[in-house]
């Protein structure tokens, strides 16, 4: 909206720039005016001057044919010197016609017959003197005749160019007068105009001066009202910092180009600078990862140091301009407090999984019947504690795992399995748990339905219980609880359905939390720790798989998870009676290869070639083999990786493998536990009476099934005496166990001399880590298998080291039974003790 006094203004600047349009019109009429009447003076001037021309020439023509016709007459003189004169002005006469006639163009059209009309006329003049006095009257007067005819031809010529440039005359006087009469219409009405906006503009001015008080009374009105909002601002922004500089966190506010503009007293302390200092400074200066996506950086301080912080941005736009608000928390005391948790989780995982496997172990046995038959009473008290001793380790391993899965450490073991056999082996084993709660467990869905996946059994196995528990829990005594699996072209699909409530509306949402219960008396009539979905879909999501839920139909909930199938393996075909003793041959070079084919077929073997590690898996899929040689160094993976995943495949636990590298000796010495099951390491080149040898006693290792004479002997390194009574009795008397409590009475034993089949070792001993015994053990010759069977997890550096590794809690009766008995079988029995000369 226009104010009155713009609007003074305005009127006062338009009249003003009128009057100046005006004055400056008028004055470019009046110049155009003058300028019309120049070239109309001009034009007039050169007309007059044409026309002058033209009559001198015109008379002088008439005067110069009328002196000659008297010359030739009989009057010659005084008349001859008066034809000559006006001849020499008839000449001067074309002269000055032509210079005023050069810019006309009409004239110009005609000009050059007059020019030639009268050059002839001249040079007849000149010939016809010479006949004065000699002819005879006739001729003469033909003459006169002829000369009159060409005089009245050129007066008429002159006449026609007089006649152009009076018409000439009067159009331009013509013009003139309009430009006359428009110049008194214009002027006057210029003037009367220019008095009126004049006046308009004098009014304006008048009227922009008496408002200048109340302008200058507004303006100082302005002026208080901008001092009052600007004291204003003052407070409010010394309040924001003051409450800025009590946030005990550090704020920083940031300009579009990321510079502070505004931070908090915090912020000053954090980074060990003056408050003036931190403004204006790149927010990179103090976070060099800012921008980036994760929410714990590390942030830099003045002098150097470094601490970590849990950074929130939040983005804004404000007047076309953009900026955010930074908040930084130091997160130093939660990190400590965070190693103190993990430091007690593993006192935990140590303390509480040693004597739980003591009392599962236990109980496992007596109520197996290896102490004997028991009393009822007895039988059922042992039962119920047996029963209750596996709800205690499945709430620490539950624990456990949820830890290991924050810390990114859940491990996974995997092989190649059906998803049939997994459904079926997860239904036994929880079938008399459904039993405790009046339930059945149905297998459902088409019973031919199945798929190989790639998974660790025992987790799948883990999630399945977690399911089928849950249904358990929450279905009405009576029901069934169906379990079924779904085959696609590209996964294979476990369901479990319940008959129960359902899940609430409100709790679907975060039923996959962690310590999620959709009711808290839940904890109490239903037990649990509400971490089993929680590391259920962890561990479904680490096969790249998914879960979830959905309402089954008729009542009830539907979980279901998918694993990606695996292709169908080829059949094995039979090996034929006389048939050649197959060895497969893992190298990448062709030529080193070809040169162990021809080796292996002098000696009868057949040799089949594999150049990388997915090669060698996809023919071990195919078909069987006696023995395999194995380069360490492979295009797509590493040796020893190779023959962990092979000792972990069924058909590879017992197969024999002679390394063939380069590398041979070297990683030989370096590592012990990927050895196991290694008949020998032969460097290239390769000596084929080793070669021939190794051969021989993967022969006789296949043909004696790798067992000796009597129960094998176990060197056991455990510190707790219930743990070892339980391996020992889980043995019995398939093993000699010989016990050493401590890494001093283990290297003893070893430096003993005494030959052991397998070594078991905990890692948590009273004088040291169990990890230690590593370069004892690789010294003797053969070099024993090693078992890990600790309490806490390894991670993947022990692993390495070790042909196996199970955990306590983890691990029941059975399955430690058939690892240590496996171990024993694979390990190498060539008669007695020998150095071998590599």
């Amino acid at each position: 909206m226009v104010s009155p006094l713009s609007r003074t203004g305005l009127v006062t600047l338009i009249a003003t720039a009128t009057v100046l349009l005006l004055f400056l019109g008028g004055g470019a009429f009046a110049l155009r005016v003058l300028e019309d009447t120049r070239e109309q003076r001009a034009a007039v001037n050169t007309s007059y001057a044409i026309m002058a021309s033209l009559l001198e020439l015109r008379s002088d023509i008439h005067e110069v044919t009328v002196a000659r016709d008297l010359v030739l007459l009989g009057t010659p003189e005084p008349y001859r010197h008066t034809m000559l004169a006006a001849r020499e002005r008839i000449v001067s006469d074309m002269a000055a016609l032509e210079e005023a006639a050069q810019s006309d163009a009409q004239q110009q059209t005609v000009l050059p017959q007059l020019r030639r009309g009268v050059a002839a006329m001249l040079t007849r003049l000149e010939r016809t003197l010479g006949f004065a006095g000699r002819g005879d009257a006739v001729d003469l007067l033909l003459l006169i005749r002829e000369a009159a005819a060409e005089r009245m031809r050129l007066l008429r010529m002159t006449d026609q160019m007089i006649a152009w440039e009076r018409a000439d005359l009067e159009a331009s006087n013509s013009v003139y007068t309009v430009r006359v009469r428009q110049a008194r219409a214009i002027i006057p009405v210029t003037f009367v105009a220019a008095v009126l906006f004049a006046l308009a503009a004098l009014w304006s001015l008048h009227r922009y001066r008496h408002s200048s008080a109340e302008r200058y009374a507004a303006l100082e009105d302005s002026k208080r009202a901008t001092e009052a909002a600007n004291a204003a601002l003052t407070e409010n922004r010394s309040r924001l910092q003051s409450i800025l500089d009590h946030a005990s966190d550090p704020i920083l506010l940031l300009s579009g180009a990321d510079q502070v503009q505004l931070a908090n007293a915090a912020a000053a302390d954090q980074f060990g600078l003056p408050l003036t200092d931190v403004i204006g400074q790149p927010i990179r200066a103090f976070i060099p990862a800012f921008g980036q996506p994760q929410r714990e950086v590390e942030a830099h301080r003045a002098d150097g140091s470094v601490f970590p912080a849990e950074l929130s941005i939040g983005r804004y736009e404000q007047d076309g301009e953009r900026g955010c608000v930074c908040v930084l928390r130091d997160v130093t005391e939660r990190r400590r407090l965070d190693s103190m948790k993990n430091e007690f989780v593993s006192t935990v995982s140590h303390e509480l999984r040693t004597p739980l496997t003591s009392i599962r172990a236990a109980l496992g046995l007596v109520t197996g019947g290896a102490a004997g038959a028991l009393p009822q009473p007895a039988g059922e008290l042992l039962g119920i504690a047996h029963k209750n001793a596996e709800r205690l380790v499945l709430l620490v391993n539950d624990i456990l795992d949820i830890e290991k899965m924050e810390a990114g450490r859940l491990e996974f073991r995997r092989e190649r399995i059906s998803a049939r056999q997994l459904l079926e082996q997860a239904v036994e084993a929880n079938r008399a748990y459904a039993g405790q709660f009046g339930l059945r467990l149905e297998v459902a869905g088409d019973p031919e339905a199945d798929a190989e996946v790639y998974a660790d059994a025992p987790r799948i196995q883990q999630v399945l219980a977690n399911l089928l528990s849950n249904a358990a829990k929450f279905s009405p005594a009576g029901s069934a609880v169906e379990v079924s699996l779904g085959v696609n072209a590209g996964s294979a699909v476990f369901r479990v359905r319940d008959r129960g409530p359902g899940i609430p509306e409100a709790f679907r949402g975060r039923i996959f939390q962690r310590f999620a219960q959709a009711d808290s008396s839940d904890v109490r009539q239903k037990g649990g720790t509400g971490l089993g979905l929680a590391i259920s879909r962890a561990i479904v999501e680490h096969h790249a798989g998914s879960i979830g839920f959905e309402d089954a139909e008729g009542g009830g909930t539907c979980f279901h998870f998918s694993l990606p199938r695996l292709v169908e393996r080829l059949p094995v075909a039979p090996a034929a009676s006389g048939q050649k003793r197959r060895v497969l041959i893992v190298e990448d070079d062709a030529d080193v290869a070809r040169l162990l084919q021809m080796m292996l077929a002098q000696h009868g073997w057949e040799g089949h070639v594999a150049h990388d590690a997915a090669e060698a898996f996809a023919q071990l899929d195919r078909q069987r083999f006696d023995a395999l040689t194995l380069d360490l160094m492979l295009p797509d993976d590493d040796g020893l990786s190779v023959l962990r995943r092979l000792r972990q495949r069924p058909e590879g636990r017992g197969l024999p493998v002679v390394v063939v590298s380069a590398i041979a000796d070297q990683r030989r010495r370096a590592l012990n536990g990927d050895a196991m099951g290694v008949v020998d390491w032969l460097d290239k080149p390769i000596d084929q009476g080793r070669l021939r040898e190794a051969l021989h006693q993967a022969l006789r290792a296949s043909a004696s099934g790798g067992a000796e004479e009597g129960p094998a002997r176990v060197l056991h390194v455990e510190d707790d005496d219930d743990i070892r009574h339980v391996v020992s009795a889980v043995m019995g008397d398939e093993a000699q166990m010989q016990p050493a409590r401590s890494l001093a009475e283990a290297r003893a034993a070893l430096a003993a001399g005494t030959r052991f089949a397998l070594v078991i070792i905990d890692l948590g001993l009273p004088d040291g880590s169990g990890f230690d015994l590593l370069p004892d053990i690789q010294a003797l010759r053969p070099t024993p298998p090693v078992l890990i069977f600790s309490a806490s997890d390894t991670d993947a550096r022990m692993a390495r080291h070790a042909a196996a590794t199970l955990v306590k809690s983890r691990t029941e009766n059975r399955l430690l039974h058939d690892t240590i008995r496996h171990l024993i079988e694979a390990a190498p029995h060539a008669g007695p003790a020998k150095e071998t000369a590599l």
